[in-house]
């Protein structure tokens, strides 16, 4: 729905600037919805990435590390997709970020340890990101904005115990990210529609 179209769903008796304040704060700005966009390709990118290498790593302590991240992926999904819906964004992969989980996730396993490190940097840059598009986004998503930041820092958690070999830690790592966001928080700030079940 455009800003006019919002204005003229709004009856006449309410005022009208203190209307446009509140339909410009809840409304997502293009630029946030570009990185949004941006966001959805690498929570697919990740999902589909992390889940092959789950399933290679299946049995090897790394695979302790790819579980649990998966785990996370797959916990993330209802969220971002509610969210999605809500800005008008679809989530399903497109064909370039289908090939370059497809690339990643087949390099040998020998290369595991020079993969996790440069995943590591790269989500250290990306978490930055994350954190200026937070800033960007309406003001009635910030507990979900704030839950998108704060998934990313989990899983830097992660791969900073993965990198220092503490493999049985990380289980706990994530658990403890799912007992805060356990589907009971309301992450839109606009009633029932918003909130997980």
């Amino acid at each position: 729905m455009t800003l006019i179209q919002s204005l003229l769903a709004v009856p006449a008796s309410a005022p009208r600037v203190v209307l446009l304040i509140e339909v410009l704060i809840e409304m997502a700005s293009k630029d946030f919805i570009k990185g949004f966009r941006h966001e959805l390709a690498n929570r697919a990118f990740a999902f589909l990435a992390i889940e092959r290498m789950a399933e290679r790593f299946v049995g090897h302590e790394h695979g302790l590390f790819w579980k649990s991240y998966l785990d996370l992926e797959v916990f993330n999904r209802p969220h971002y997709a509610l969210a999605a819906r809500r800005w008008g964004q679809g989530t399903a992969p497109g064909m370039l970020t289908r090939l370059k989980a497809l690339a990643v996730s087949s390099l040998p396993a020998r290369l595991h340890g020079p993969l996790l490190r440069f995943i590591y940097r790269e989500t250290l840059k990306y978490l930055e990101w994350l954190k200026k598009l937070r800033r960007q986004g309406p003001a009635n998503a910030r507990r979900f904005l704030e839950y998108m930041v704060e998934q990313e820092e989990v899983q830097l958690e992660m791969m900073r115990l993965a990198l220092a070999g503490r493999y049985t830690e990380i289980a706990s790592c994530a658990d403890d990210f799912f007992c805060k966001y356990n589907g009971s928080v309301r992450l839109f700030d606009d009633g029932e529609a918003g909130k997980l079940r």
